[in-house]
């Protein structure tokens, strides 16, 4: 089965189970530059993302709340015809390493706990917390001529392995985060709300590259922002006798900037064995996105 679907079904399965949740669609684009890959420019290409979202849940009425966002990143391949490399190698055919096509996949949790630093309601507050989390991204490398089949280790028309100028990588990425996170948000008018949310926390974690024997910590900086206009077309009570439902229903229109830090990275991922000088590496992603909720 598809990852996406089954993130997808987990994501419904999860939403049942909380009394608020939103699930969002967006779609941007997704940047690497530096690092492992050799791209002294950044590189981009398109991304699509599925989350499940709570920015700001008061708790049993206090002014403590929590916030989670659980998102799913799938990028298209992106095409790096490996110049950095090519460059300072001998111009003859068996030294030039061919184009690489790169996918990036993974899973992004964030938790947030804190209190309302000012609160008049739902719609009307300012909120401080602290951000815990882990990101799960991996990145698949493989040799722009291949075939399309992501598992194409070795073509069968290689007659020795030991010619093959790459071989398909996939490089797992590890990280552990905590950091200050600050919300906010203000009505405007009746039924709509602009919000606002934002973090950055300290990451620590591993990089891992089975071709390359590589397990290596890494450390780095997590940054995220989030802007959005929440429509709530439906905010009334219903008396039904025993107990009173207070549905509300939404729905939210915003952009989100999410970035991966990682510094001295010293690995390779193209098959090849050619070792990098120690350098930075940067993922960020940028997205617009709809979404759907409840809260009752």
């Amino acid at each position: 089965m598809n990852k996406k679907l089954i993130f997808t079904i987990t994501l419904l399965c999860f939403t049942s189970l909380l009394p608020a949740g939103e699930i969002q669609t967006g779609k941007g684009t997704f940047e690497m530059t530096g690092g492992f890959f050799g791209l002294d420019q950044t590189q981009s290409t398109d991304i699509t993302t599925t989350s499940l979202v709570q920015n700001h849940k008061n708790i049993f009425g206090s002014t403590y709340y929590y916030a989670y966002d659980l998102a799913w990143y799938d990028s298209d391949f992106l095409v790096q015809g490996q110049q950095t490399i090519n460059n300072p190698l001998p111009l003859s055919p068996s030294s030039i390493i061919p184009s690489m096509d790169y996918r990036m996949q993974g899973l992004d949790v964030n938790l947030v706990f804190g209190k309302d630093i000012s609160h008049k309601d739902e719609n009307n507050y300012l909120s401080a917390g602290l951000l815990i989390g882990i990101s799960v991204p991996w990145i698949d490398s493989k040799d722009d001529d291949s075939n399309d089949d992501d598992n194409n280790d070795n073509e069968d028309n290689n007659d020795d392995e030991d010619n093959s100028t790459t071989q398909s990588s996939k490089t797992k990425i590890y990280t552990y985060k905590i950091g200050p996170s600050i919300s906010a948000r203000t009505s405007l008018g009746k039924y709509f709300s602009l919000y606002t949310n934002a973090a950055i926390a300290y990451q620590t974690g591993h990089i891992e590259n089975s071709y390359a024997n590589i397990d290596s910590d890494v450390n780095g900086m997590f940054k995220s922002y989030d802007i959005g206009i929440k429509f709530l077309p439906l905010s009334e009570d219903f008396d039904l006798g025993l107990f009173t439902l207070s549905p509300r229903f939404y729905a939210t229109l915003g952009y989100k900037y999410s970035s991966w830090d990682l510094n001295d990275i010293n690995i390779d991922a193209t098959g090849q064995n050619i070792k990098f000088t120690s350098t930075d590496f940067n993922m960020n992603s940028k997205t617009t996105y709809f979404g759907l909720g409840y809260d009752f």
